[in-house]
């Protein structure tokens, strides 16, 4: 059995409990005070010697001086007087025996009293303690109930509201699915719109100032070298000695996968002091283009490619930038006039025939820009 400890601050105990001690506490004290009323009695009843045993026997049995009355009776009284007197006297030891039985289990009584009193209270302060603990446990059970109703409540709450939500996600999916096929009857009633987007036209004007030439040619851009080759070719006039042959043919090269040939002649120029001098004049160069030459729209518009180098090498102020297009790449064309716009670049076209090279000549046409 468990001992529980007595609380401070318990609840007093029952009434029950009190009546219950005061019964047990009656009874002890009846049974003491009928113990001493037999001792008062017993006290006062003086046995006689038994038969042979002498005066001073008997003061030393009682405790006491003989007493005259007994002593009269022994010497004037006859022998047979004094049974009534030892009958007495054997009763009175009973007795006293009897008080010191009923005395020691009186003591014995008070002891066991004392013990139930004490395992009383021990059972008492348990049934405290287990009272106290069945009103945590109540409480506890009490408080898990709440909890777990509290749970179903809100789980029901929960599982309500996934329910409202799949009603809501099914009525939203038709919904689309309504609209998906209305869009899809309009597209195909409708005819699809077409974006159109508008890039200024000026009026055009003839190339005054430095000119950079880049050709369009199988979807790939490429830039014409013409001032790399002019220098090239001024160098080559100044170095001319036979002057006996009218004309002259020669190439260069290559060059951003360009081969120039060029052809010139000679004539004779009199001065006004009468000398005469030889003129070297060209007549016509041409750029032969090599079999895999140029970029496509999405090389050139990479950091480093040759087309971004060779666009810095024109001032966008004072340059001119002339796009001779075959007819393979119109498309390309699109894009490189509206980068070209974008970056402020004056912008001139050529169209050029399929299988036709690029000529230049002092008699041909200037290009005119945007």
């Amino acid at each position: 059995m468990r001992r529980y400890a007595r609380r401070t601050g318990d609840r007093a105990p029952q009434s029950g409990e009190d009546s219950f001690l005061d019964i047990i506490s009656n009874m002890v004290g009846i049974m003491i005070i009928l113990v001493m009323v037999a001792g008062v009695r017993v006290g006062s009843v003086v046995e006689p010697p038994p038969a042979g045993q002498t005066k001073g026997e008997e003061a030393e049995i009682t405790g006491t001086e003989p007493a005259a009355p007994l002593l009269l009776a022994a010497a004037g009284s006859p022998r047979g007087e004094t049974k009534p007197i030892a009958a007495e006297k054997t009763r009175c030891v009973a007795s006293i025996r009897e008080f010191v039985r009923l005395r020691e289990e009186g003591a014995q009584l008070k002891a066991e009293v004392d013990r139930l009193n004490a395992e009383m209270l021990n059972v008492k302060n348990e049934a405290v303690g287990a009272e106290a603990e069945y009103r945590d446990l109540t409480a506890e059970i009490a408080a898990a109930e709440a909890a777990i109703e509290k749970a179903g409540n809100e789980k029901s709450a929960s599982e309500q509201d996934r329910l409202r939500r799949e009603s809501e996600l099914r009525r939203l999916d038709s919904e689309t699915k309504r609209l998906r096929g209305e869009a899809d009857r309009l597209a195909h009633a409708r005819p699809k719109p077409k974006l159109l987007e508008n890039m200024p036209t000026p009026l055009t004007k003839k190339v005054e100032g430095s000119e950079g030439v880049f050709a369009l040619r199988g979807g790939k851009i490429s830039h014409v070298p013409i001032g790399y080759f002019a220098e090239r070719v001024r160098g080559y006039f100044r170095t001319l000695r036979n002057f006996e042959k009218g004309t002259f043919e020669d190439q260069m090269g290559p060059y951003d996968g360009y081969l120039f040939r060029f052809r010139g002649s000679l004539h004779k120029v009199r001065t006004d002091d009468g000398r005469t001098m030889m003129n070297v004049v060209f007549d016509e160069g041409e750029f032969v283009p090599s079999a895999e030459i140029g970029e496509t729209w999405d090389e050139a518009l990479r950091e480093g490619s040759l087309f971004r180098q060779r666009l810095g090498l024109y001032l966008r102020p004072t340059s001119v930038i002339t796009l001779s297009v075959y007819p393979d790449s119109f498309g390309l064309l699109r894009e490189v006039k509206k980068f070209l716009l974008e970056n402020e670049y004056t912008i001139a076209i050529r169209p050029m025939p399929a299988g036709k090279n690029i000529v230049i000549s002092p008699n041909g046409t200037e290009s005119t820009t945007y």
